[in-house]
């Protein structure tokens, strides 16, 4: 369960951490900015100049008529102010900051043309000790009433000193934008609001800057003060009207604009930038930022991207080029999509919630798939062979841990007699019988990777086909058995040669379907196999003592092993069972050929209830008279058993 939801864990959890980077972290906030300035500088498609703009441009034609730069002749303002009234303007914003006294009768004049004017007139206005001295504001306040003042201070990104925000004057509260004398309304709101604004900023809020039409043009009509008196009436009327320095060295600010645009959008004059701003109030665009919820979603996508390229488990140059290839998509689609009408979609904040969810899945499997190799390794280094542990490690796939159905090939083996021995024998000596025994039987059991399952004192239990697949199973199982024989029988001869009666191993074969995997305890567990086809293999091995054989295979290990030869044993039905199974003797390489072929026809007379079949076994008994199975079915013939069945009394 705690697997199934960590992706989606991690997912959410990468995404918030993006997020929080992009909105807290001042570096890689700005990236996200940065990425949004090219868009908004190279992206937006072209607009029609605003039809509720002018600007009445201050220019270098302007000054030059003039008989001094700086102050600004206050007898052009007034006759500005007048030429706009008598032209229909709507409201007239004079963005030049009145902080000094200069000729008395053109200050005067303007005082009184400030005064008559029935259109609602505004001049810019600041407090701010960057701007003005003391003196200059003690001037300031006296000419312009606070009923016509306007905040003209910029907001700008002190990361990189760009303006991108509406400054909405005035100062903050308790939460609430309150305006007072010297920190009135911002030049935009005041605007918008003359201009027929219903709900002006109260708050700073990001600049939906208007694309200009074409190269040449630009997006506010812009007259020079020059030519004001010879202007048509009509390019006036209705609109706000914005008075201001356009000069080169004068009042300029650097904008997201400067990306493409070296000249007036991207170093723009003031009075320029407030014109943005009110454009974008009066005619309702949204700021270029995506809404949170925006963000969220799209971050928590390719958080889930992340995640879910990481399960693919392909390694990490595969997912770094996924995740590459995803972002780059991304990042161009949201590049030029911009420019076709998409929203402002994020860039920073998804790619960096994609990497991160990609990075800690990566811890996440890393350490899953470490503690898996450490499992696997602690579990079946126990049962199989070292290059059988390093292929589960390699691919866990081949393994079923948990406990499944499959087919699998049995060996079960038993020393003769050994609870006997053990009690003739000292412990010691005991011991280092059973040890050499099953050292030598194991070394045997792994090169044919068979799996070892459990030892009950001297008897071993082995599975083949599991945990790792082998197709040929049963073969391998049949000729592991008669290694094991042939291990087994030369180290009992060795050890009767040394004094010690270790009796003989006795190996049943089966295969069939079983429940394999690891069972137990929290504390203990081991890997095992469930089932009858466990019990089936466990008898057979117990049955060879009825028939003096060493090895004994069932029918199903039979008919997977087209290329061995066997014997057949007889009809045997099992104890607990009601139905007969075919028994074998599997052939190892030195038997004796003519033996097999007497012994094989013999046994199909027997099967077949044919006249002299007890005939053909007596003379084999005097031919072969050391062989088992000869014996076996003599001695079932004297007894009146002339039958190739056999219903066995005990296990």
């Amino acid at each position: 369960m705690k697997a199934r939801f960590a992706p989606w864990a991690i997912a959410v959890l990468s995404g918030l951490i993006a997020l929080a980077l992009v909105i807290y972290i001042a570096p890689i906030a700005s990236l996200e900015t940065k990425l949004r300035d090219i868009r908004i500088a190279a992206m937006q498609p072209p607009a029609d100049p605003s039809s509720d703009i002018a600007i009445i441009a201050l220019d270098e034609a302007t000054l030059a008529g003039l008989p001094y730069r700086s102050p600004i002749d206050r007898g052009l303002l007034a006759d500005i102010i007048e030429a706009l009234e008598a032209k229909g303007a709507r409201a007239i914003a004079v963005d030049v900051i009145i902080d000094q006294p200069t000729e008395q009768t053109k200050d005067d004049r303007l005082r009184a043309v400030f005064a008559k004017a029935k259109v609602p007139v505004r001049f810019s206005f600041s407090s701010s000790s960057r701007i003005v001295t003391e003196e200059q504001l003690d001037y300031l306040t006296d000419f312009v009433p606070p009923a016509a003042r306007i905040e003209a201070g910029l907001l700008t990104d002190p990361y990189d000193g760009m303006v991108r925000r509406i400054n909405p004057g005035g100062q903050l509260r308790n939460g609430k934008r309150v305006f007072t004398e010297l920190k009135p309304e911002g030049f935009v709101p005041t605007m918008a609001r003359l201009s027929g604004a219903q709900s002006p900023p109260r708050m700073p809020l990001e600049i939906a800057w208007r694309a200009r039409p074409d190269v040449e043009g630009q997006p506010f009509p812009t007259y020079s003060a020059t030519y004001l008196p010879f202007l048509p009436d009509a390019l006036i009327a209705g609109k706000t009207v914005l008075v201001g320095a356009v000069l080169s060295m004068t009042d300029r600010h650097l904008t997201p604009l400067s990306i493409i645009d070296d000249g007036d959008q991207g170093h723009m004059p003031g009075v320029m930038l407030q014109a943005h701003g009110i454009s974008q109030v009066l005619e309702g665009r949204m700021p270029p930022v995506v809404p949170l919820p925006w963000q969220v979603a799209a971050t928590l996508l390719f958080s889930l991207t992340g995640a879910g390229i990481s399960l693919w488990r392909r390694g990490i140059l595969f997912n770094v080029g996924v995740a590459a290839g995803v972002a780059a998509v991304y990042w161009v689609g949201a590049i030029v999509g911009y420019g076709q009408g998409l929203p402002m979609l994020p860039l920073v904040g998804p790619t960096l919630a994609m990497a991160l969810a990609m990075w800690m899945m990566d811890l996440l499997i890393g350490r899953g798939e470490r503690q898996q190799r450490e499992f696997i390794q602690r579990t079946f280094s126990r049962y199989v062979s070292p290059s059988v542990v390093e292929e589960l490690v390699r691919d866990p796939s081949t393994a079923s841990i948990s406990g499944s159905r499959r087919e699998a090939s049995f060996i079960f083996t038993d020393v003769a007699g050994f609870t006997t021995l053990s009690e003739k024998l000292e412990p010691e000596a005991l011991s280092d019988v059973l040890n050499s025994y099953l050292d030598g039987a194991c070394k045997i059991i792994l090169d044919y990777q068979g799996t070892i399952d459990k030892f009950i004192g001297d008897a071993i239990m082995v599975v083949f086909n599991a945990p790792i697949t082998q197709a040929d199973h049963a073969e391998i199982a049949v000729r592991c058995a008669l290694d094991l024989d042939a291990y087994a029988e030369a180290f009992r001869i060795d050890c009767v040669a040394r004094g010690i009666p270790l009796g003989i191993t006795r190996i049943g074969v089966h295969r069939g379907e079983a429940i394999i995997g690891n069972f137990g305890s929290q504390s203990r567990m081991d890997f095992t196999a469930l089932g009858d086809t466990v019990n089936t293999a466990a008898r057979t091995e117990g049955v060879n003592k009825y028939f003096g054989t060493r090895i004994c295979c069932t029918q199903a290990i039979v008919e997977a092993c087209p290329n061995q030869s066997f014997r057949p044993i007889g009809q045997i039905v099992l104890k607990g069972k009601h139905t007969a199974t075919c028994l074998y003797v599997p052939v190892a390489a030195d038997e004796d050929q003519a033996l097999l072929d007497a012994y094989g026809e013999a046994y199909r007379m027997l099967d077949n209830e044919s006249e002299g079949a007890t005939e053909r076994f007596e003379h084999l008994a005097t031919l072969f008279q050391d062989d088992p199975l000869v014996r076996f079915h003599c001695e079932r013939i004297a007894a009146g058993h002339a039958s190739t069945k056999v219903v066995m009394d005990d296990k």
